[in-house]
């Protein structure tokens, strides 16, 4: 059984061409949940096709945890830049460039241009570190609609994200029901499972107990590469579906040769795999934003935010499309299910799909031939 190398799709497109960016809350003006003001703020973005003069086409791909704003592959002086969700959004694709004007930003707080933990303190003239302001999903959806609004969108045909990026559509969607028409949500719910904070916070402590990360001080010294690695071989390993593992690797020894003997290097293949990811992973993304988005996920649960499904969603226009994948033990399907089944009681449109898969959460990225036609349904009608 041969394996899409999830972490191969995504480095490849670490380097974004054609790169845009706009600011913001120069003058402070932006709230936070915490109640402090902040700023200025960056966000740094991509489009893909054209906004048409009545700017009703634009769909706003939210990208997953470490993914870049190169959701669609790109041609650029003569270099293809693929994109991490390329089966998904792109000429004749479900999300259709042709139709479409597709706008992809890095999140708030992370390391792809936006502002975030890397980013330069205007007050110290060094890099925040853990002195940039905690966030929330919420926080994170705000920025999203007030950068949108500095570009001259004031209105979504739709919002799709998968992941972290289907946790802030079914925000965006709570905060302001008329932003979007439509909602597509893969691979996410109203809440997260015990499972993932669990998960989340063993990622964390490995980043935080490298000596080099010190304090979220690494800036300009030592890098904290051993821990962020750990803590990306724990997600890599929660991604995928333990049968994938078990079908990939199995037992098998590094280089075929198994030696019945306690070894403290690399004996095992999927070992190997893991390290290999790791490492590049480090070449692309920073601790503090895995520390700090991580933990605005783990925060997030719509209930508790607004007190019900119903206080977050009745009467809103938006039509919501859900797709889970049946092998996800980070956002369980159940959980999608019940937030679909609250949404239709509450007299919102909303649509199930679920995908019989054993690729785990990366299903994703891996069921694309699944997801497509589900996506390409939901922004015809």
């Amino acid at each position: 059984m041969t394996v899409v190398e999830l972490g191969d799709n995504l480095d490849s497109c670490a380097k974004v061409p054609n790169l845009k960016a706009v600011e913001f809350s120069k003058d402070l003006r932006f709230g936070l949940q915490n109640g402090k003001r902040f700023g200025p703020i960056t966000a740094a973005y991509k489009t893909f096709g054209k906004l048409n003069k009545a700017r009703d086409n634009a769909v706003l791909v939210f990208p997953t945890l470490t993914a870049t704003q190169q959701a669609a592959s790109e041609k650029s002086n003569g270099t293809v830049f693929p994109g991490w969700w390329q089966e998904i959004v792109g000429e004749g694709k479900p999300i259709d460039t042709r139709k479409f004007f597709v706008v992809c930003a890095d999140h708030f707080g992370g390391c792809y241009g936006s502002t975030g933990p890397s980013s330069t303190n205007p007050d110290t003239g060094k890099p925040f570190g853990l002195n940039f302001p905690g966030f929330f999903i919420k926080d994170m959806a705000n920025v999203t609609m007030e950068f949108l609004r500095q570009i001259g969108i004031t209105k979504l045909r739709a919002v799709v994200g998968a992941s972290i990026g289907g946790l802030l559509s079914l925000e965006l969607a709570a905060l302001d029901n008329a932003f979007a028409e439509k909602a597509i949500v893969v691979g996410a719910s109203h809440r997260v499972s015990a499972t993932y904070l669990a998960l989340n916070y063993i990622a964390r402590e490995a980043i935080m107990l490298d000596p080099a990360w010190n304090s979220g001080n690494y800036y300009g010294a030592e890098f904290p590469e051993r821990g962020l690695s750990i803590a990306r071989q724990i997600g890599h390993v929660s991604y995928l579906n333990q049968l994938i593992l078990e079908r990939k690797f199995g037992r098998q020894p590094v280089n075929g040769n198994f030696k019945q003997h306690v070894s403290l290097g690399l004996q095992y293949q999927v070992e190997s795999y893991l390290d290999y990811q790791g490492k590049k992973f480090c070449k692309r993304f920073d601790p503090n934003s895995y520390i700090y988005l991580s933990k605005a996920i783990d925060t997030f649960d719509l209930e508790k935010e607004f007190g019900s499904i119903e206080n977050a969603f009745s009467g809103s226009p938006t039509e919501f499309s859900f797709i889970t994948i049946s092998s996800d033990n980070l956002f369980l399907p159940s959980d999608t299910k019940e937030l679909h089944s609250k949404l239709a009681e509450c007299g919102v449109r909303s649509a199930y799909n679920g995908i019989n898969s054993p690729k785990g959460h990366d299903g994703l990225f891996l069921e694309h031939e699944k997801i497509a036609p589900i996506i390409r349904k939901a922004l015809k009608e």
